[in-house]
């Protein structure tokens, strides 16, 4: 198995007649493509089939068709049958594809859960990164472009972008265009997730600061947030951190379940660990108070202070 960082290394000086890239982060599935691409030097379409719920005919036929327009053709599988029965026959016509492998084709099956076992094939890992993994990416891809990022600023980037790497990539291209990559260009230029926002506010709250959270409301309030987003936002964290801290559920598990970022429960499980369980309890019932004022047209910044200063007092 090779991890994604690793891969750019793997495929140097090696050759492979099949990988599997599985994992569930999709930018990660499609930069492992790319570079699979890159080495096999398939620079367009032209050069790589495609193929959508193949059969094991269908796979056999693209792969054991030389290619029109480059030496070595890539045939990229999606969606294929994995449950027993059908499943188990197409993983055997994959042994014997691969053993027929001659340098003129590469097999890539792509899929979100576990890789398929199938001998002679290559297993990437393309599950999200873990923070300090994102760090070591910005900081590399920024090296590739003849610009140092410090550690620190990397993981301030990381942060601000919940590791969601589509949004690191973006945030680093545009603060090396701007030809400065410093925690002040960062705090200026990257755009901060909203639940990092979010998360920003929350600790403020755990730590008891009534004043500098009262700052950070209004500042959100001013900067154009409004006071019903805000309190969706606070609920759904604080409804998460209350589920992370009574349950034992993977980041991923949870992620899937909340429908948020895992590294928006990465975050969140370090912020449950300042709550006993009866205080998120509380915490979620000042909300349903609240919520029930908010929905009288109670004025919403009272309403907002008044949970704020509740929340300070758990």
């Amino acid at each position: 198995m090779i991890k994604f960082l690793d891969l750019q290394n793997s495929l140097k000086d090696n050759d492979f007649a099949a990988f599997c890239i599985y994992g569930n982060d999709p930018w990660v599935r499609r930069k492992a493509l790319a570079r699979i691409c890159q080495w096999a030097d398939v620079t367009d379409d032209m050069g790589v089939d495609y193929l959508d719920n193949p059969t094991a005919d269908d796979i056999a036929f693209a792969c054991l068709t030389p290619s029109m327009f480059c030496a070595k053709k890539v045939v990229v599988c999606q969606n294929l049958p994995t449950a027993e029965g059908k499943g188990n026959q197409i993983r055997q016509k994959l042994a014997k594809i691969i053993e027929q492998y001659d340098g003129s084709f590469c097999l890539v099956v792509e899929t979100e859960s576990k890789p398929l076992d199938v001998v002679g094939m290559e297993a990437i890992d393309c599950n999200k990164l873990s923070s300090s993994s994102v760090s070591g990416w910005i900081v590399a891809y920024a090296k590739r472009q003849g610009v140092v990022v410090e550690r620190m600023c990397a993981d301030q980037i990381a942060a601000y972008c919940l590791c969601d790497m589509a949004r690191v990539e973006m945030e680093i291209q545009k603060l090396i265009d701007y030809g400065e990559v410093t925690p002040q260009s960062i705090e200026q230029l990257v755009h901060k997730d909203a639940e990092y926002v979010v998360f920003d506010l929350s600790k403020v709250i755990a730590n008891k600061n009534a004043t500098r959270a009262l700052e950070l409301y209004r500042g959100l309030i001013a900067s154009g947030e409004s006071h019903f987003g805000l309190f969706g936002l606070l609920y759904n964290f604080y409804r998460r951190v209350y589920y992370i801290k009574i349950s034992q559920f993977t980041p991923e598990e949870l992620a899937s379940m909340l429908g948020v970022k895992a590294g928006a429960i990465n975050f969140t499980r370090e912020f449950a660990q300042k709550y006993k369980p009866m205080q998120l309890k509380r915490a979620l019932d000042c909300f349903a108070v609240a919520d029930a004022k908010l929905k009288t047209f109670v004025d919403d910044d009272e309403v907002m202070t008044t949970l704020i200063l509740q929340l300070v007092s758990l």
